[in-house]
């Protein structure tokens, strides 16, 4: 039987703290562990009128790790963290309001629903679909059957995203920030009124994998239909001829993938699978891609908005932004570059595979590093601009205080000057005439005011040309 697994990255609101996990390897791992029966309770009492068994959320990091003596074996990952924190399965009555379509042979025909969520903002929902044999069956139609099976996919693949996070993500990420009332390991939630928060349970994409038995009726038209779009440079020849032609056995290029199962596992993604590598290459793909373009996507927004901000007070929001964004995309790139170390090899070359024809590197990750460039010199730009406005209201302060110590000292030396005139006991201190003391104390007081009012212009004329000679 034809299947369908539907992948989706999908926005949501969770970003670990940077650094959690070396700065107290133990104290990170007790947190995750202590947290389980907690959730299992908790999806106890999301699905309490269902039959069965409930949702259930596994946590991954409950494990410290030692960083030593990774590669014990070469058959699977060295690293002893997975990249996802935790994993959900779910029935098709879990998501009820998905999945009460009579009649539509997609939604019947749903056999798994997993989620699995990733630092930075994601998680990757997967499905699989026993695609119902009117799609696949031979016929004048099949191209336009085809099409219609892949607009439902992305179709079911939306909602079941949003459901998903609504139903059962968010009241999972509610009770594990009350459990890190610190904020040692998870991040604060995202304000309401932030413009991001109406992205959240939005599916970046939906990728739709084609599991074909080649031995079925109509496989031929069903393969070269689904990769017609795929083009792979330097190749003379299309993906689905090679794949018809026995020279690879899946194709894993742009959105509609195909796999070739000769052996009939299907698409379970299962121990032995003879795709499992490939698999795991897509969802790493998928999730790198998907919190790169993301970053790339706010970034290129925020710079935009620092580039026509004017209020101090703007600034300084953008500029936190800035700083906060451009290191979580370099720690993105970091954690993919160390990522690739431990990665089993057949995992690491098909994951690169995928990412160079994604034009991974030219496409985001050059540009974010572009972008963080451009961040570094408008924070730079932000801290000039701050210093000079520091600058300019101490010189103004120092004017100020120059000015008025020009009026202040002239009319102290006009009563000094007079005091000492009509003081006889004052000559006993004083070893002879001052002209200058005289001569200002027999100046009129107008004429001080004038004179001290003129000093002050001339001064504050000698500050703006300076400042000016300064700024150009």
């Amino acid at each position: 039987m034809t299947q369908l697994r539907i992948l989706a990255p999908v926005v949501v609101d969770y970003y670990a703290v940077p650094g959690a996990t070396l700065r107290d390897p133990v104290g990170y791992a007790t947190f995750w562990a202590g947290r389980q029966p907690e959730l299992d309770a908790l999806m106890a009492r999301l699905s309490p009128d269902l039959a069965g068994p409930p949702p259930a959320v596994t946590l991954e990091h409950t494990r410290p790790t030692s960083s030593l003596n990774l590669y014990r074996t070469i058959s699977d990952h060295a690293v002893e963290r997975t990249l996802h924190v935790l994993t959900g399965a779910l029935r098709p009555a879990h998501l009820p309001d998905e999945f009460d379509a009579t009649g539509d042979p997609v939604r019947l025909g749903v056999t798994e629903i997993s989620f699995r969520l990733y630092d930075h903002g994601l998680m990757l929902l997967e499905l699989l679909v026993d695609v119902a044999p009117s799609f696949t069956a031979p016929g004048p139609d099949l191209a336009a059957r085809l099409d219609d099976l892949q607009a439902r996919a992305v179709e079911l693949g939306e909602r079941a995203a949003r459901e998903t996070v609504r139903r059962y993500l968010d009241p999972v990420l509610e009770e594990l920030r009350r459990a890190d009332r610190d904020g040692r390991i998870i991040a604060p939630p995202t304000p309401p009124e932030d413009p991001v928060t109406a992205e959240f349970g939005e599916a970046l994409w939906v990728t739709r994998s084609l599991v074909v038995v080649p031995s079925e009726p109509g496989a031929d038209g069903v393969v070269r239909h689904w990769l017609k779009d795929v083009v792979i440079p330097a190749d003379d020849r299309a993906p689905a001829d090679r794949l018809l032609d026995g020279d690879g056995e899946h194709c894993v290029r742009w959105l509609n993938y195909l796999f070739m199962d000769t052996a009939g596992a299907g698409g379970g993604m299962r121990r032995g699978d003879p795709f499992r590598d490939q698999w795991d290459a897509l969802r790493y793909a998928q999730v790198y891609y998907g919190v790169l373009d993301r970053i790339d996507t706010r970034l290129s927004k925020i710079l935009a908005d620092s580039a026509a901000a004017d209020s101090r007070w703007e600034l300084e929001q953008l500029r936190g932004h800035l700083m906060g964004l451009s290191q979580r995309a370099e720690l993105i790139i970091m954690e993919r570059r160390d990522l690739a170390k431990y990665l089993k090899r057949s995992v690491r070359t098909e994951m690169d595979a995928i990412l160079a024809f994604w034009d991974y590197e030219t496409l985001l990750e050059e540009p974010v590093r572009f972008k963080i460039e451009t961040c570094d010199r408008r924070l730079a730009e932000l801290a000039a601009r701050r210093t000079a406005r520091s600058a300019m209201f101490t010189d103004l302060i120092l004017l100020g205080i120059g000015v008025t110590s020009i009026l202040g000292t002239a009319l102290a030396l006009t009563e000094f000057g007079r005091s000492i005139a009509n003081d006889p006991d004052s000559s006993v201190y004083d070893l002879g005439r001052s002209s200058i003391v005289e001569w200002v104390a027999a100046q009129p007081a107008d004429a001080i005011l004038i004179g001290s009012g003129v000093t002050s212009v001339l001064m504050v004329v000698l500050y703006l040309f300076f400042r000016r000679d300064k700024s150009a």
